[in-house]
């Protein structure tokens, strides 16, 4: 994966705390537009991050061999965010934690600082997107079964609903046209299946759900020139729906 950065392991603070140098939450606007379609299918998600009054990210620094590693974090999950805030950078430095406060930005954005920072010839900043233990631990759990090494999985894992015959995707309607659902939960893709069973349980046994890759995702927003690409729709986890809800509270709900 050229594109995007990705680490195993969640942030560590095997090292000290500083605030990035770099363009902070205000400026992601200024930065290099990437591929259009990308942008606009990661628009509608929200991902977690740390920064201080001044918008400026929470950088955690640790030494590897004879270089620093600088890491900023981003999470899937706000309580993700807040617990790291909370169970670890507070235990860590209580004073420095206390201005620090948990952020929303579009996955988008943070697509757009990956995109720009690998523009940089030997960066040390690692922007990692950390995705919900229970949710890798189900992908990882759906591999094992069907016969592939689940453990190697380390990416953010999405949940598509298809027929196994055609390899054709289950599609959601809104307005005049027809989607390509991608779930961050699983449970997202149950509950979509299951009322397709009930609506047409002569087709239920052509249907599973399949995990992939965010990562593998954006690969093929960026670079397939097959138009159901253009209809591929990226569902925020139950969560984040409701943090979006949250912040928007005049927003009718939608199913």
């Amino acid at each position: 994966m050229k594109l995007l950065v990705r680490w195993g392991l969640t942030l560590g603070l095997a090292g000290s705390v500083m605030f990035a140098g770099l363009p902070g939450m205000n400026n992601l606007q200024a930065l290099a537009l990437p591929q259009e379609q990308v942008v606009k299918t990661l628009q509608e998600v929200p991902v977690f991050t740390l920064t201080n009054p001044k918008g400026e990210f929470v950088v955690i620094s640790r030494k590897n061999e004879s270089k620093t590693i600088s890491q900023i974090g981003f999470f899937i999950s706000k309580k993700d965010a807040q617990t790291f805030l909370e169970g670890r950078l507070k235990k860590e430095n209580p004073k420095l934690a206390s201005t620090i406060q948990v952020r929303p930005v579009s996955l988008a954005d943070y697509y757009k600082l990956v995109v720009e920072n690998n523009k940089k010839k030997d960066s040390a900043v690692v922007f990692t997107l950390v995705p919900t233990k229970q949710q890798i631990d189900v992908a990882r759990t759906m591999l094992n079964a069907g016969g592939k090494p689940g453990q190697q999985f380390n990416g953010i894992p999405l949940f598509v609903p298809k027929f196994k015959q055609g390899n054709s995707y289950l599609t959601i309607p809104q307005g005049k046209e027809r989607f390509i659902p991608f779930y961050f939960e699983k449970e997202q893709a149950v509950a979509l299946l299951d009322a397709f069973k009930k609506a047409k349980p002569q087709e239920a046994a052509n249907t599973e759900i399949q995990v992939v890759d965010l990562y593998g995702v954006i690969d093929t927003l960026n670079s397939s020139n097959d138009p159901s690409t253009n209809k591929i729709f990226l569902f925020p986890s139950r969560e984040s729906i409701e943090f979006i809800r949250s912040i928007v509270p005049n927003q009718p709900k939608k199913k």
